[in-house]
Formats: C-alpha cells, structure tokens, sequence
C-alpha cells in the first residue's frame, strides 16, 4: 500500500519539475543574444511506479527531473563547419585579389590614377616627338625622363605587390597563432566537460556551447573534423559518462586529442633558404612543433582562411621550377637537372632564386650558391647547382643514387598569386628591355656627339643591390636574353627584375650621349634607330608579350586580376548563401526563440501553479486527517 503521504511527495516533484522547466527559460531568455549559445530544456520522465499490491497494481510516483540538456543537431554543426572553411578560403582570395587590381588601376578624370596604359602612352608619344625631332636635345631629354617614368612604375608596381605578400605573411603568423590558441583552449575545455560530465549524471551545456564557438571559428581558419567518442568503463563495459573528444585540421592531421594538443610554428626562411627570385624575405614556412614536419597547406583537401592566405602569398600558376636529375658530381657538389617546360628554358620567365636558394631532390632539401644552365640540342634545359659544401646547411652528402630522382625548387600552386604577377612583370621588362637595346646597341650606333658607339651598348638596364656578386652600380647585361648558357653569377638579362628596372646612367647623366642613328645615316630627321625603336609598341615581331604587343601588357594582366577577382567573389557569394542557409537550420534547432519561450514560460507557470494547489489541497486533507479526526 502506498504512503498516506505519497501524493504530497508527488506534487512536490511536480513543482520541482517546473521549477527547473521556469529557471531554464529564464537562463535561454538571459542569453537571448548571446553568440554560440544553444537553446536548453530540462528533460524529465515518470518516477519509478510504486506498487499497490492491490488489484489495480501500481501508483505513479510524480516524475524525476534528470537536468537541462541543450538542444544541438551534429549534422548541421559539421556541414557548417565544411562550409565555413570554404567560404574562409575564397574571403581571403577575393581581398587580396581586390587589393591587386586597385594597385593596376589606370583610370582618368577627376580622380585620375596613372597606371601602365597612361604611362607608356606618354612614353611613346615622347618617343613620336623624338624621332620628328632628333636634332633638339630637349626632345632627347624629355624621352629619357618618360623612361624613367616607365621604369618607375614598374619598381613602385613591384615593391607594392611585395609589400602585398609581406602583409599577407604576417597574417598567416596571426592565424597560425589562433589556431595554437584554439587548441589550448578546446584541451582545456575537454578537461572541465569531463569533470563535470563524469558518472554521467550531469551535462556541461555552456562549456559545450562554448567549445563548439571555438570551433565554429576554428573552421573558418582551416578545414576542421570533429570526433566524440564515449569512454567504456572496462570491467562492465558501460559508459562512464567521460568522452574523448579529438580535432584534426588541414586534411585530418591530429590537432586535439582528449587533453592533449598539438602546436604549430611558422619558420621564416632565412636569405639561403629561398624559393623564389621575387619573394619578400623572411616567409613563414608553417609546420608542427614535434615532428617539424610541414602541414602541407597546398594539398587539395585542405581549405580555410589560411589556405586562401598561401595560395595568395604562394600562387605561381603551377610554373615551378621541377625536372629530373640526370647527373651527380659528389667530388665537386653538383647536381645537374634535366627540364622539359617551357617556363624553364626561357630565361624571361625565370623564377628560382639566382643565388642561395634551395632545390629538393628525392625528398631531401639541398642549399645552392649558384647554378648554370645549358640548352640541349634535344630542346631540353639542363641546370647543373652547385651545393653549398656546409654540412649545417647539407647534413646528407650528394651521392649518385639521386640520379633519375624528381627535383624541384617550391611547390607547383594552381593559382595566381603575388609570384605570378612578379614573374609577368619581369617577363616583360626583361623582353622589352632585350628588344629595346637589341635596337639601341647596333654596331656602329651614333649619338649626338656624333660618336660612334661599340656594339652591345644598352639604355634600359637595372640598379645592382648585390655588387658582391658583379661590380658596378648598374648591370651591363653582357649577354643577349636568348642565349644557349647562363651563370646564374653572371651579369645577364636575368638579373633584370621589374624592381630594379632602369635607364642607363650614362644617358641620365648626359642626353646627348642617347644613341640616335648609325653612322651611316645622314640627315637630321632621318634617325633611323629610333623609328626602329617606335615599332616595339605595335609590331609583335620586334616584341610581344603573351602574343600581344608591348603596349598590351596592362590588358593582360588586368584580365588575369579580373578574372580571379570575379571567381572568387562568385565563390564568396554561393557559400555566404549556403552559409545563411545552413545557419537558419541550425538556428531553428539550437536558437532561442522569445516568443517560443514566452509561451513556455506561461506553461511551465500553469504548471508549477498547479503543483502548488495540489500541495495546498493535500495540506488540508491532511490536516482534516491528523488533527480533526478521531478515535
């Protein structure tokens, strides 16, 4: 028989019940802003029945409230979280390419920006006035400062587009930085939930919550994978409330696991550690602090904000230099490399670093203080490197095992990032320069002194910042572009960067030195080597830059930019959507609702009012019971 006390004991648990139902509504009403928060409810269930053993069985025992629970679906956490790092990646992408395409503007009127198009307009029509004009100096010496003008322009473009990958690199220190600081805390979290979740009595909702918004921005950094696993007591078998909870990143590399945690690191290169001719010093390579391995950023199913940030910092349009070893002098330090693309065996493309850089052969990294090349009468380029002899650089010797081995010098990243505008922008100044002084350093060439000049005599030239290697304070360029040889020593045409891109002193200093004619040609007006010089703009077999003429080079650099900006703008706009989409879902799971809880708010008031009146009411049958009946 049950308790005389028993329906006292069950509306007690009744407004217990509600109690905690109203106290959970105010705490989802509280946080009704707050972000990451997930909506709670107190879950409940009928008491153990007691029985009667009468004929009619058992009597319900009230209900056991057994805590608040958040409400959460894991379907639209981990499809948010695949769509956040996507949209992360092309964010990234679409400002940096934005950024590019404002430092090419070339836009008249009142805001008037002079680009490439305005500036080698001036230029030419300067070289137009010249050449009706060859007796008057003045016209020489206007031509001369519309070329360094010229110049000018492609050092500041230059020094722009490295300032560019020099900030886009400080970020990449910003988010590694996040994503050490996030695992820290996602570690730390486990540890709390765990505490408080052990025996499996209670749920840790807030810390839950809040482990979830760190990896919600965690996931716009880098692509991240979520795993929960139950903990077995191993004498029974049951869970024991305790769950090891792991993260991995950048394609399934282990970031979190329980309480530990993993850290990364970025190691600026030093000035021997180069990858590319036209990269600001000092890039981070990124990689793990206990295995020192790198995190391998370009491999194609790792995404986020980083990933955008290092294509951007590291795009080349898969140009990167990689051929087979053919040949290896241990004796001497030398490895000779075969190639077949044909970015490699035009020396107007040319990208490795000419001096200290850094080729990989079988896996291995090898430093080198130069190299050489030579074209083959297959057609093939051979580069011989000659391997610094450091064994702190160099701990593995060459041997001739690496022979018919891959080698390669930097990653080869389908994307058009800062290296790639660099090395158009030295593609042209080195063809144009070529073409130009091709022209200009004709045998016999005469200038207004009337002086014949030697063979070989250049205008356009580059300022030499490394006289350790050639002396002087220009580069000669003693060597035409289409040379069979090279030294990467050697003070040739690929010394010749949009950065350092000039006009010969000798003509600056003094006008009249500027060759005009050759000896042979008499007449003022009749200056032959200028009208030649008048034709590199417009016919594309004295010069021609992606089957365009030189004065087409902004058109086709501004259809690149244009194209990658519109791609990634695209991209941003169709995952933002499904973001907004999958975010609504999530919302109408996890949010919290005011007029949803306005309504519970008066149930669970019903509710707990109704507790109370049944305690009224079973306080009075009571009372009637013990004090006014009797025997």
């Amino acid at each position: 028989m049950p308790s005389t006390f028993a329906g006292l004991n069950i509306a007690y648990t009744g407004l217990v019940a509600s109690n905690s139902s109203l106290n959970t509504t105010a705490n989802n009403i509280a946080n009704i802003e707050t972000k990451g928060y997930s909506r709670q409810q107190v879950n409940q269930t009928a008491a153990t029945a007691m029985r009667a053993f009468q004929g009619y069985g058992c009597i319900g025992a009230g209900v056991d409230t057994l805590g608040a629970e958040r409400i959460r679906d894991k379907y639209y956490d981990t499809k948010y979280w695949s769509n956040s790092s996507k949209l992360g990646e092309y964010e990234k992408k679409s400002y940096y390419a934005k950024m590019i395409e404002n430092y090419l503007m070339d836009q008249k009127g009142t805001n008037e920006i002079k680009g490439f198009r305005t500036i080698y307009s001036e230029y030419d029509a300067a070289m137009e006035s010249l050449s009706g004009n060859t007796g008057e100096i003045n016209y020489a010496l206007q031509f001369i400062g519309k070329s360094e003008n010229l110049c000018e322009y492609f050092n500041i473009l230059y020094n722009n587009f490295q300032k560019i990958q020099t900030d886009i690199n400080d970020e990449i220190k910003i988010k590694v930085d996040a994503i050490n600081n996030a695992a820290q805390e996602i570690a730390s979290l486990n540890s709390q939930i765990n505490t408080i979740e052990v025996g499996g009595l209670n749920k840790a909702n807030d810390l839950r919550d809040k482990r979830d918004l760190v990896i919600d921005n965690l996931s716009k950094i880098i692509d991240v994978e979520v795993c929960e696993t139950p903990v077995l007591d191993p004498s029974s078998g049951k869970e024991t409330g305790i769950n090891t909870y792991t993260v991995r990143i950048a394609g399934g590399q282990g970031l979190v696991d329980g309480y530990q945690y993993r850290q990364l690191e970025c190691v600026p290169r030093t000035y021997w550690q180069s990858l590319n001719q036209n990269d600001a010093t000092g890039l981070y390579d990124v990689s793990w602090t206990d295995t020192h391995e790198d995190i391998g950023m370009f491999a194609k199913n790792v995404k986020g904000e980083l990933k955008g940030l290092f294509e951007m910092r590291d795009g080349n349009n898969e140009e990167a230099f990689n051929g087979t070893v053919t040949k290896v002098d241990a004796r001497n330090n030398q490895v000779t490399v075969e190639v077949t693309d044909d970015f490699l065996t035009d020396m107007s493309k040319i990208t490795i670093p000419l001096t200290n850089g850094k080729i990989k052969i079988a896996g291995v990294d090898y430093c080198y203080d130069s190299w050489e090349y030579q074209k083959g009468t297959d057609g093939n380029g051979y580069y011989t490197f000659n391997i610094t002899d450091d064994a702190v650089r160099n701990p593995k010797p060459l041997d001739t095992s690496l022979e018919g081995q891959h080698s390669g010098i930097g990653e080869k990243i389908n994307y058009q990032g800062i290296p790639y505008y660099l090395e158009q922008m030295n593609e042209w100044v080195r063809d144009y320069s070529s073409a130009f002084n091709n022209i200009y350093g004709v045998d016999r060439a005469t200038d207004y002194y009337n002086e014949s000049k030697a063979a070989g005599e250049i205008f356009f030239t580059g300022n030499n910042d490394n006289n350790n290697l050639i002396e002087g304070k220009q580069f000669r360029l003693t060597k035409a572009l289409d040379s069979e040889t090279y030294k990467s020593t050697d003070d040739t045409y690929i010394q010749l960067t949009a950065g350092n891109f000039n006009v010969d002193n000798e003509e600056v200093n003094d006008p009249r030195k500027m060759s005009t004619h050759t000896i042979d040609t008499s007449g003022v007006s009749n200056y032959n080597i200028i009208n030649e010089l008048k034709e590199l703009s417009v016919n594309t077999d004295k010069m021609q830059f992606r089957g365009c003429t030189a004065s087409e080079f902004l058109v086709c650099i501004m259809g690149d930019s244009a194209l990658n900006t519109n791609s990634a703008d695209s991209f941003v706009n169709i995952y933002s959507n499904i973001e907004e989409t999958i975010e609504n879902s999530r919302y109408s799971v996890s949010g919290v609702d005011a007029d949803e809880e306005a309504a519970n708010m008066i149930k669970f008031q019903n509710a707990y009012n109704l507790a109370s009146k049944m305690i009224s009411v079973l306080n009075e049958c009571y009372d009637r019971l013990i004090t006014q009946t009797g025997v």
